[in-house]
């Protein structure tokens, strides 16, 4: 079907009324956001998560502290001793303190590739969490959409991340007991 217009009268009219009919259809639907990064840096998920991490490996911690306090000794006892030293004791004691500076390097890089793969994990399955909850208000609550984060202005009506925050938190609090 093809419509002549006899004037741009006419199809300003035609497309104002279009515009009001699509805007009237689009306030019908329910929109929420939810701001992903606040979920995530803010649910007692995520905290527990942390400091599961941080305990399980807080003995790798320890030990490169020791490294990182013996190499210190070293190196201060070649600074205070090394010119009374002879010069083969010296060079023994310098590539003492270099091994151990080396694996004092790769104990910290092991430790953070560790951290981070654990981390990585743990956000992974949380993510999903945040988005089954997320999906399971939208439903329970009739929305037709749910938008996240690369939004540049949102009202609090629609703003709903602390109402996702205590639904994670009533269901962090259910499974600690």
């Amino acid at each position: 079907m093809k419509f002549v217009y006899k004037n741009s009268i006419e199809k300003s009219t035609v497309l104002f009324i279009l515009l009001v009919f699509s805007g009237l259809v689009y306030s019908e639907g329910k929109i929420g956001f939810v701001d992903m990064e606040t979920l995530i840096n803010e649910s007692p998920q995520i905290l527990i998560a942390r400091l599961k991490i941080s305990k399980e490996f807080e003995l790798q911690n320890e030990a490169i502290q020791q490294k990182e306090t013996d190499f210190e000794l070293l190196e201060n006892r070649i600074t205070s001793d090394g010119a009374m030293m002879s010069l083969p004791d010296l060079t023994k004691l310098q590539e003492r303190a270099r091994i151990l500076e080396r694996q004092i390097r790769r104990a910290k890089e092991d430790l953070k590739d560790a951290i981070s793969i654990q981390r990585s994990q743990a956000l992974n399955k949380i993510q999903l969490e945040l988005k089954s909850v997320v999906e399971k208000y939208a439903i329970d609550n009739n929305y037709d959409a749910i938008l996240v984060n690369a939004i540049l202005y949102v009202s609090d009506e629609i703003n709903i991340t602390d109402e996702i925050l205590k639904i994670l938190r009533e269901k962090s609090n259910n499974n600690e007991n």
